[in-house]
């Protein structure tokens, strides 16, 4: 019997930031969970304007 695991760089990534935001998620107040998610949201819309933009 062949078994065959392939792991994607993306699976790694996500993994990653899924640990990295329990621990900031664990150690961080409510105020800077929130200034940081709010961060965050505003740097995916950039991308997003970025990426379909035609410049």
């Amino acid at each position: 019997m062949s078994l065959a695991i392939t792991i994607d760089w993306k699976f790694v990534v996500a993994l990653g930031a899924a640990t990295v935001g329990t621990i900031f998620a664990v150690k961080m107040d409510a105020s800077a969970a929130e200034r940081v998610s709010i961060h965050a949201i505003d740097t995916g819309k950039e991308y997003a304007v970025t990426v379909n933009s035609n410049c």
